[in-house]
């Protein structure tokens, strides 16, 4: 496969999240609580809560991992606000192995909501370790590395306005070597203009 490739552009997200949204209002119209897992989920969550057509609260949750790949997260930041008998909306901008997401449903029940619903951008089921439940997702993924929308590599690529693969272990050479030529056509890919009618 070449690298770097869009897979989706500003317009085509703009038009999920509008879909999405509309899916989401019957849950969440009376009283329902967004939860953003931090930091990937912002640009999404933003975006998404924008087009919700009722009164809504927002809240985060954050983990760090143990270790990379393990699976074993921590709780770094809880929900500040009661839940209790709620419909909460808990938004990822990545569910894949599942492991992040079944500790995240296993806490918040203990919050006690009235439901727990997930809603992702990216689903990558084929990477699915763990069968956990994915009620609204954006686009299914079968892209192996990332970029943009939320979704960083060393820091960099969240606040781009689309997606796109890349090959990781190219970038990470560049970066090692203090080179910029993949991180350049990134930029490029991910600014570029489609118009697509929603």
């Amino acid at each position: 496969m070449d690298y770097p490739k869009l897979l989706q552009n500003k317009e085509e997200i703009e038009c999920r999240v509008r879909e999405l949204a509309t899916e989401l209002d019957d849950y969440l119209k009376d009283g329902g609580v967004v939860v953003g897992v931090l930091k990937g989920c912002l640009p999404f969550l933003a975006d998404l809560v924008r087009e919700i057509n009722y009164e809504i609260e927002i809240d985060f949750l954050a983990l760090t991992s143990f270790k990379e790949n393990t699976g074993r997260v921590r709780l770094t930041r809880d929900l500040g606000i009661d839940v209790s008998g709620r419909n909460v909306l808990l938004v990822e901008d990545v569910v894949d192995t599942g492991f992040r997401l079944h500790f995240l449903r296993n806490h918040l029940e203990t919050h006690q909501p009235a439901e727990v619903r997930v809603c992702t951008l990216f689903d990558r089921s084929d990477r699915r370790v763990l069968p956990v439940k994915v009620e609204y997702s954006g686009f299914v993924l079968q892209e192996g590395f990332i970029v943009g929308y939320g979704i960083e590599h060393l820091g960099m690529f969240r606040n781009l306005p689309s997606v796109v693969s890349a090959n990781q272990s190219v970038l990470d050479e560049e970066f090692a070597n203090g080179e910029s030529k993949l991180v350049d056509e990134i930029l490029r890919i991910a600014q570029g203009k489609e118009i697509v009618e929603c």
